[in-house]
C-alpha cells in the first residue's frame, strides 16, 4: 500500500510518508478515486502514522510544515565546531553519515519551514491519528514504525 526507499524494496516509512507528501505538493487530491495516496495514506496510518517515520523524513515534513520542529530528535550544528581531533568530530562521521549530518545540523538550527498553505493544514490531518495540536511531541522523538 505504501512506497519504498527504492525501485524494488518493501514499503517504507520514509518512502511512504515523503512521497505521499511530494504528491500531495505536486497537487495531488486525496480522492476515493486516488488510489496511490488513499493506499499510501492508509499504510502510514497503520504502521504508526508519519510520528514513526525515521529522522530524515521527520526532518522533510518538519521543513514543509507537517510536522513539528520539537519532535526531532536534537542535530547539533555545533559539533562542528570541535577541534578534528575529537573522534566525536562530524568530519570523522562516515562520509555518507557527514554528508547527510552537514546540511541538516544547519536545517535544524535554523528550523526552516515554508509557507502553511490549505495543502499542509490538510496533510496535518492526513498523515496522523490523532489530531495535529494533540501529538506529544517529546514522545514522537524515538517513536518507531511498526
Amino acid at each position: 500500500g505504501g512506497w519504498s526507499t527504492h525501485t524494488l524494496g518493501p514499503s517504507t516509512m520514509f518512502g511512504s510518508c515523503v512521497n505521499y507528501a511530494t504528491l500531495r505538493l505536486l497537487g495531488e487530491v486525496l480522492e476515493e478515486d486516488n488510489d496511490a495516496l488513499s493506499k499510501g495514506r492508509a499504510w502510514i496510518l497503520s504502521h504508526g502514522s508519519a510520528t514513526a517515520a525515521p529522522q530524515w523524513a521527520k526532518i522533510y515534513l518538519s521543513v514543509i510544515g507537517v510536522y513539528d520542529w520539537s519532535g526531532n530528535n536534537p542535530i547539533i550544528p555545533e559539533l562542528w565546531m570541535l577541534p578534528h581531533f575529537l573522534p566525536i568530530h562530524p568530519g570523522r562521521f562516515w562520509c555518507f553519515c557527514r554528508m547527510v549530518y552537514m546540511p541538516m545540523s544547519y536545517i535544524y538550527a535554523k528550523r526552516f519551514v515554508g509557507p502553511i498553505t490549505p495543502t499542509i493544514l490538510a496533510m496535518r490531518d492526513e498523515l496522523y491519528d490523532v489530531p495535529y495540536n494533540k501529538i506529544n511531541w517529546n514522545s514522537a522523538r524515538s517513536s518507531c514504525c511498526k
